[in-house]
């Protein structure tokens, strides 16, 4: 029967995909792969999905299954480097891209070359990725396109802001004539490519008005559910209430750390300071509390929706939720006894999270909340599914309800937590450093503060940041742009 259906459940995905609906995509696909397990079309989507959620483990140890039982598949192969890198792999994804590109020919071997100069760009290694550049010859204008973007980027890290400028606003010309997804860069990403490049320049109006064009085709976003879904969890999950629910009882392997902040707060950097010292491994953002959520409701036969649903738990419920948790640690924690999460769904999870295993700590990490509009703003993140970054007064309002919940779970949860202000690791970040090891009982790590160091790659969109030394001229960076942020002043006002 699924075979029958499997074409029409992949449209469903692709069209879910595309308005960046991915939690959706992501239950759907997981329902239907419980009648069709090794469906392998199912399983790619999966991978897709997980990719653009960011939980890169997850989306790797998928991969690598399927590239075991299909070796050579050109689809599987193409995915791999970049989900190696993603999870600290470098010099693996770099050979395994050198590997492929020896077998490919033609237009493939060009499409190889192009991933190879991504990959080392990512790795900072801007003539390793020149060099893959100067070896594609082709006419293709989809190829060229792709080439130029690269170039771009390149420019860019090269500090050659005014180059990359133009090369970026030529690029966008271009685009303008070719057919809807034609190349892997969007306009959306080139817009915003130029942001960064303007702002670099100073010249900050020309860098706000690049980001708005970034964010022109996903305007129309309402936050009406998210802020009530939100209001409902702070009512629902008070102090007596979570007392009184069944809590997992079970000795587990390892004591999860969940990093709870907006994005482009520091979550990023933070997961990455962390990851050095040995006690500690770095998990990204993973989704598998969005299963565990999807599974409490059949195990315990609910029919409640989230978040009531725990009110029908058990202990055994409980339990089983939390060695899923555990058995998506285990592919990559290793030895370590902490494994952070930093999921941007934490915010409304934590209460839940707290109930499946709760020998977990959490930190809460903000940041000033001009500063992180700006920041929001001028970064593409409205591609992977934060479409309320596009207009600045909706994001005052998500931004308040979610620091609203964040102080929330600090009332009302017993499980161990800390504050965090990004302002305070900047300028302090021996100090801050030391505090947090302290909160999570291990040793002094001097390593930590080489975080820029780590070999573990955060591939997030703020991997140029965190693999460099800290710095705090983001710091204030909100005046630049004063004239624009009016809309979040107004909703924010209380935490400024």
């Amino acid at each position: 029967m699924m075979s029958n259906n499997a074409a029409s459940i992949e449209q469903t995905i692709s069209k879910l995909l595309q308005r960046e609906m991915f939690s959706l995509a992501h239950e759907r696909i997981i329902s239907a792969l419980r009648d069709d397990p090794t469906n392998t079309k199912l399983r790619l989507a999966l991978v897709n999905v997980l990719t653009k959620e960011h939980d890169f483990h997850a989306a790797r140890t998928l991969l690598e299954e399927l590239d075991q039982e299909q070796p050579l598949n050109h689809r599987i192969e193409s995915q791999l480097p970049p989900l190696l890198l993603s999870t600290g792999d470098g010099a693996q994804a770099v050979a395994r891209a050198q590997s492929q590109i020896t077998r490919a020919k033609g237009l493939s071997k060009s499409h190889c070359l192009l991933g190879l100069a991504r990959l080392h760009e990512s790795l900072n290694d801007v003539p390793a990725a020149r060099e893959a550049l100067a070896q594609i010859s082709t006419d293709d204008p989809v190829i060229a396109a792709n080439l130029q973007f690269t170039e771009s980027r390149l420019l860019i890290q090269e500090k050659n802001y005014g180059a990359a400028a133009d090369s970026l606003l030529a690029f966008l010309k271009n685009h303008e004539s070719m057919p809807e997804d034609a190349t892997s860069a969007s306009a959306s990403d080139a817009w915003f490519q130029l942001a960064k490049a303007y702002d670099r320049m100073g010249e900050y109006d020309k860098a706000w008005a690049a980001a708005d064009k970034g964010h022109e085709p996903y305007q129309g976003w309402t936050p009406d559910k998210t802020l009530a879904d939100l209001d409902a969890i702070r009512t629902f999950m008070n102090r007596d209430t979570l007392r009184s629910l069944a809590h997992a009882d079970t000795d587990f392997e390892w004591s999860p750390l969940f990093i709870v902040g907006m994005p482009r707060s520091g979550t990023t950097m933070l997961e990455q300071i962390l990851s050095m010292h040995p006690d500690v491994s770095n998990g990204g953002e993973m989704t598998v509390s969005m299963q565990m959520i999807t599974e409490g409701q059949r195990i315990s036969d609910s029919y409640l929706s989230f978040p009531n649903t725990v009110v029908d738990f058990r202990v055994q419920d409980t339990n089983a939720l939390g060695q899923m948790y555990m058995d998506a640690l285990r592919p990559f924690a290793g030895s370590t006894s902490i494994v952070s999460n930093k999921s941007l769904a934490l915010q409304p999870q934590l209460g839940f999270l707290s109930l499946c295993v709760p020998n977990c700590r959490a930190i809460m990490l903000y940041r000033h909340p001009l500063d992180n509009a700006v920041s929001c703003h001028t970064n593409n993140l409205v591609t992977i599914g934060h479409r309320y970054t596009t207009d600045m007064k909706t994001f005052g309002r998500i931004w308040t309800a979610r620091r609203k919940t964040q102080e929330h779970w600090l009332e009302h949860l017993d499980i161990p937590m800390m504050e965090l202000h990004y302002e305070s690791m900047v300028h302090d970040q021996d100090a801050e450093t030391r505090r947090l090891l302290s909160f999570l009982d291990v040793e002094w790590e001097p390593q930590c503060l080489d975080f820029h160091k780590s070999t573990n790659i955060a591939r997030t969109i703020s991997f140029d940041q965190v693999n460099r030394k800290m710095y705090s001229t983001s710091d204030g960076r909100w005046k630049h742009y004063e004239k624009h942020l009016g809309p979040v002043i107004d909703e924010v006002g209380e935490y400024l």
